[in-house]
C-alpha cells in the first residue's frame, strides 16, 4: 500500500492516470446513467460509450504502466 501512496506522491503523471482510467470505466459502466458525460461525449448511442470508455480507459492504463516507479 505504501508504494501505491508513494507513487501518487511522487510521480503526477501515474495520478493523472489513474484518473483517466477511472474517468474511462465510468464512462463504460455508467454511460447510460451519466447525461452529463454523453452530452460532453456528443453521442448518445451506446456504441459510442463503449468506444470512448475504452479508449479512454486505455489511454489511463498505458500512462499507469508506462509512468510506474
Amino acid at each position: 500500500m505504501e508504494e501505491i501512496i508513494n507513487a501518487f506522491q511522487t510521480n503526477p503523471i501515474f495520478s493523472t492516470g489513474c484518473i483517466i482510467f477511472i474517468i474511462g470505466v465510468l464512462i463504460f459502466c455508467f454511460g447510460r446513467k451519466l447525461f452529463f458525460v454523453r452530452w460532453l461525449l456528443g453521442d448518445t448511442s451506446m456504441f459510442g460509450q463503449l468506444f470512448w470508455g475504452l479508449i479512454l480507459s486505455g489511454i489511463g492504463l498505458a500512462i499507469i504502466v508506462y509512468y510506474r516507479m
